[in-house]
């Protein structure tokens, strides 16, 4: 099934969808593609919540689209913890990541972390760097080393790496 498997879209909730459409613009140069606004029964039905309007706006990048949905009345506000059960975040690709992090940082973008460098295993070679969004969600950056390119994430699945049991993980920083 994986051959016919592709993730389009990851849908990310906003407090406001303007500001946030102009943060990813600016900090990624993204326009949307497509801007919409649901309400009624049939956008009710479809994501089982109470009477609402949804905006989106779909900013591509590459074969993939990040989805930004501001929801009226808004919902709870993010408490920003990463560990919160359904937290999601998005990771960009990027193939200078010091330069990025350079170029964004003197931009006033408050990263978690200058770029990392993983030293072991799958991860060598990899650099990495954590920053926020408007709204207090994770944005991740990687530059991929040899094995953390898709196609070597694909093969190493295919030789069956062990998840239920972590006899031998990598372990950072332990």
């Amino acid at each position: 099934m994986t051959e016919s498997v592709r993730v389009h879209h990851c849908g990310i909730t906003v407090s406001n969808l303007e500001e946030a459409v102009e943060w990813y613009s600016t900090a990624f140069g993204l326009k949307p593609g497509l801007v919409l606004e649901v309400s009624g029964p049939s956008g009710e039905q479809v994501l089982r919540m109470p009477p609402h309007t949804h905006r989106a706006a779909l900013l591509p990048v590459g074969d993939f689209a990040i989805e930004l949905l501001e929801f009226i009345p808004k919902g709870r506000d993010f408490s920003g913890r990463q560990d919160d059960v359904g937290y999601v975040y998005m990771c960009f690709e990027v193939e200078d990541l010091d330069g990025v992090y350079k170029r964004m940082s003197a931009a006033g973008y408050d990263f978690h972390t200058p770029p990392m460098l993983g030293e072991e295993g799958q991860i060598s070679g990899s650099k990495f760097c954590v920053m926020r969004d408007p709204d207090g969600k994770t944005i991740e950056f990687i530059e991929t080393g040899p094995g953390m390119t898709a196609q070597a994430l694909h093969k190493a699945s295919e030789k069956g790496v062990r998840y239920t049991s972590f006899e031998d993980p990598l372990i950072m920083d332990g």
